[in-house]
């Protein structure tokens, strides 16, 4: 899998930056859910991770509607068959 950093339009008309994800083939397999920013152990890290922000202005500006969409976790039911009713609760403590 590989990843660089790619310019986002947001709904609410920012522009930021996050991480995409792409298989071997190239294509898209996500992104970060929030904005990244540059950061470095040293000022050459530091200078790296804004040089790779720059390379992702010239690429063509994405929005999270561009990322594949991914199979919503089915709800499971809880098991309520073991839970205490509020007077047990206190019949156990001994508060009743």
């Amino acid at each position: 899998m590989n990843w660089d950093y790619r310019v986002f339009a947001e709904e609410n008309g920012d522009y930021v930056i996050r991480e995409v994800f792409y298989e071997a083939d190239g294509s898209v397999v996500g992104c970060t859910e929030n904005a990244v920013e540059p950061v470095g152990r040293s000022m050459e890290e530091l200078a790296k991770q804004i040089e790779w922000f720059k390379e992702a202005l010239a690429l063509p500006v994405l929005t999270l509607a561009d990322m594949p969409c991914l199979p919503t976790p089915k709800k499971v039911k809880p098991d309520r068959s073991k839970n205490l009713s509020r007077a047990q609760v206190m019949a156990e403590l001994e508060l009743a």
